[in-house]
């Protein structure tokens, strides 16, 4: 796809101490899955893209990690920011280190991202997923490390066949997904070593 003309969209007006700063906040995150946590900086960013998101975007992606854009955020303006304000390349969807997701649009099985391999579970994706909402009733029950015996937690308006496909994961630990839920400035970690069960 071909770029934009225009000059992207400015990103972080402190780039050193607002991607530190949130790195903090994925850190504890991903230290505390499900609880909300918020993203203080707020960049600049293209249309479509919320702050948590492009927050997480701009911090954690780089000219060494490939970068696949989901449905609905595979467009020139967002390619260019990107590129601008990260270097990272962009790649099929098995070969990213990073994927961009918008839960609006048709979101692809978890299996087309890349799981690791036993000897490198750590090349497992991570997926940055834009959410509309984190409330809603409890239909998710959470389990693992840095939750408190368990947590429950609604769809997050993501469909429920996501789910089903994520449940199945913690089979094939230390392989498998890392991800970040992200609505606004609030994101939610969900790292692979935690267990997700369907509440009946």
């Amino acid at each position: 796809m071909a770029g934009s003309n225009l000059a992207p969209v400015a990103g972080f007006d402190d780039p050193v101490q607002q991607s530190q700063q949130s790195f903090r906040a994925l850190l504890d995150a991903t230290a505390r899955p499900g609880r909300m946590t918020r993203i203080e900086a707020e960049p600049g960013r293209p249309d479509g893209i919320g702050p948590a998101l492009a927050a997480a975007a701009l911090t954690l992606c780089d000219f060494e990690t490939p970068v696949w854009l989901g449905p609905g955020l595979d467009r020139p303006q967002i390619r260019d920011w990107l590129r601008f304000h990260t270097g990272a390349p962009f790649a099929e969807a098995k070969a990213a280190a990073f994927a961009l997701l918008d839960a609006a649009q048709p979101l692809p099985p978890l299996e087309q991202f890349s799981l690791g391999c036993d000897e490198a579970p750590d090349r497992g994706a991570t997926l940055l997923i834009q959410v509309g909402s984190l409330q809603g009733a409890p239909a998710l029950t959470w389990r693992g490390p840095g939750i408190r015996s368990e947590t429950a937690m609604p769809f997050c308006g993501l469909p429920e066949y996501f789910w089903h496909q994520r449940a199945a994961l913690p089979a094939v630990f230390p392989r498998g997904l890392d991800i970040y839920l992200c609505c606004g400035s609030v994101l939610v970690g969900l790292p692979r070593s935690t267990a997700i069960a369907m509440e009946a």
